[in-house]
């Protein structure tokens, strides 16, 4: 799994891995107050411009848009109404899809496990038409023509109490970081409320091979959308290079990176945050990690989950 699918949410490789495990577990599923019955739509849409177009919907109804070129990722998010018969969702003045669902193949069906009652669970194949029309903010993208993909449909099943699992809580805690990996391994965030992004830069097994990841990302909300935009670049150890005891890093992200930065602790004054950065987000354009307002922070550990 790549670090965009790690920082933002389950990859749709993810979502299709907890469509089967609903399809097979024995107890009931969470479902809907007015039908009982769950559906989930993945589907595959057509897009400009070099971009990878995937929608997926979760339980409660939520309808996310998600849009990819290499390592940049835009992610619309919206309430919408999903049922047996199609999705309809509107994306505020970017796009509607409202499509009808016409199966091809049911791909698996699962009947009620022993001592339960209900539908089966199927998750079948099939088209999607009627209107798929979204335009992403300055034209990067166009979507549009009918699309593939599969629905889900999990109805509630009746079955006997089952014994609540054992709890795991305290089985485990926190370790105290060794002095090996104070060595290797750094954090370093930089943010400014003014453009609403976050620029982060990670570091593991810096004198054994390791690797660096550099991560930005911009939260937006508005038109009943939550849209999550983020870009991703990988490069070697030298490319964040940090002293915990001085308080002290540089970075020099590669590309889609431009610029460096440097980052300095005091402890008795504001830290300083140096930095010539900018960084690519779909839908924006370039954006300039510099300017009032940044601050940043370093921490001993390696946050991305660079492995």
């Amino acid at each position: 799994m790549n670090t965009l699918q790690r920082m933002r949410r389950p990859s749709l490789l993810a979502s299709a891995t907890a469509m089967v495990l609903l399809l097979v577990v024995a107890t009931a599923s969470a479902a809907s107050p007015e039908t009982g019955t769950i559906v989930n739509v993945q589907l595959g849409l057509k897009a400009s411009n070099g971009l990878r177009a995937q929608l997926e919907t979760s339980d409660d109804g939520t309808v996310t848009l998600e849009l990819r070129r290499e390592n940049l990722l835009a992610s619309y998010e919206v309430k919408g109404r999903v049922t047996e018969e199609g999705l309809k969702a509107r994306f505020g003045r970017l796009g509607l899809i409202d499509v009808a669902f016409t199966p091809t193949r049911t791909l698996g069906s699962t009947e009620p496990s022993e001592g339960c009652t209900g539908e089966p669970r199927t998750v079948r194949e099939g088209i999607f038409t009627g209107t798929i029309d979204f335009t992403g903010e300055r034209e990067y993208v166009r979507i549009e023509g009918d699309a593939e993909g599969r629905m889900s449909v999990i109805p509630e099943w009746q079955c006997p109490d089952s014994e609540e699992p054992m709890s795991l809580a305290g089985a485990s805690g926190p370790l105290a970081l060794s002095s090996q990996k104070r060595r290797e391994a750094a954090t370093l965030y930089a943010g400014s409320r003014r453009c609403a992004c976050l620029f982060v830069a990670a570091v593991h097994r810096r004198y054994r091979g390791g690797r660096s990841l550099f991560y930005l990302t911009k939260e937006e909300r508005h038109e009943g959308m939550e849209i999550v935009r983020a870009t991703v670049a990988k490069g070697g150890p030298s490319a964040f290079d940090f002293d915990h005891s001085a308080g002290t890093a540089t970075v020099h992200p590669p590309p889609p990176f431009r610029g460096h930065a440097s980052f300095k602790d005091r402890p008795h004054g504001r830290d300083r945050w140096r930095s010539t950065i900018r960084g690519p987000l779909l839908g924006v354009g370039s954006v300039s990690l510099f300017g009032p307002g940044f601050g940043a922070i370093l921490y001993p550990e390696d946050h991305l989950d660079n492995e």
